[in-house]
């Protein structure tokens, strides 16, 4: 009975040691995978700051409904290209994959100064800070420039927020709570810090000067644009500002 009792013990401890061995084993095949996916997707380059994108954030946190094609400016001046980009509002960073099959990873957002989402017009983001504002209550340090040149600068943020199902503030959200995007505009003008601003008649006219709002009201009229919309609304900075 004792010699049996040894054999039970000694085929446990054999099991454990091997389902250890092949756990640890898996273990190091997917951080090999994850790294050689990491090589390929960043063509080799030397960059830091980027860690493997935990998949469980994906659910309602993505900024875009859609990954899109775009590349990550480094603050080294190196650009990562052809990448599939979004952007996690939960954990304010940028994330990327190589393809569809790979695992994402999340770049740290103070090692990069921006990235370039490819479309029929490309979309440029820029990485700002609170005291480029004179308030911003969003943490996502990513902007748009919707329109810039040496006199004036005009920026969009998307991000999204929690909407508690029980409408109580908290951290941390539930199956009942709802994601909501929200957009936010920024103008500045010279070297002022950005100011809050929303793209229809009052907007504008906390943007121009008395005379130049009366003719920005006249070239909205006379050429059928749609005050607050985004497209109408870039063709009046490119006539303005």
């Amino acid at each position: 009975m004792f010699k049996q009792l040894l054999v039970i013990v000694f085929l446990l401890s054999s099991f454990a040691a091997t389902a250890q061995y092949t756990s640890e084993v898996k273990a190091v095949q997917r951080e090999n995978t994850l790294i050689s996916q990491q090589n390929a997707a960043l063509k080799g380059q030397k960059v830091v700051g980027v860690t493997v994108y935990d998949l469980d954030f994906e659910k309602n946190s993505l900024v875009y409904k859609d990954w899109q094609f775009g590349g990550i400016h480094f603050n080294t001046d190196i650009t990562a290209d052809s990448m599939i980009l979004n952007v996690d509002a939960h954990m304010n960073a940028l994330v990327f994959k190589l393809s569809n099959e790979y695992e994402p990873f999340k770049v740290e957002s103070n090692e990069i100064s921006g990235f370039t989402l490819y479309g029929a017009e490309n979309k440029t983001f820029v990485r700002k800070f609170k005291s480029d504002f004179k308030e911003l209550k969003n943490e996502l340090p990513f902007f748009e420039i919707l329109f810039e040149n040496e006199n004036f600068s005009m920026l969009k943020q998307e991000t999204k927020r929690i909407v508690p199902a029980d409408g109580q503030l908290r951290y941390t959200n539930v199956p009942e709570d709802k994601y909501r995007v929200v957009v936010s505009y920024f103008f500045k003008k010279g070297t002022d810090l950005y100011e809050d601003v929303t793209l229809n008649k009052r907007g504008f006219k906390t943007m121009a000067s008395d005379s130049q709002y009366s003719e920005i009201q006249d070239f909205v009229k006379d050429n059928k644009l749609k005050w607050g919309d985004e497209a109408d609304m870039v063709k009046v900075f490119n006539k303005f500002f």
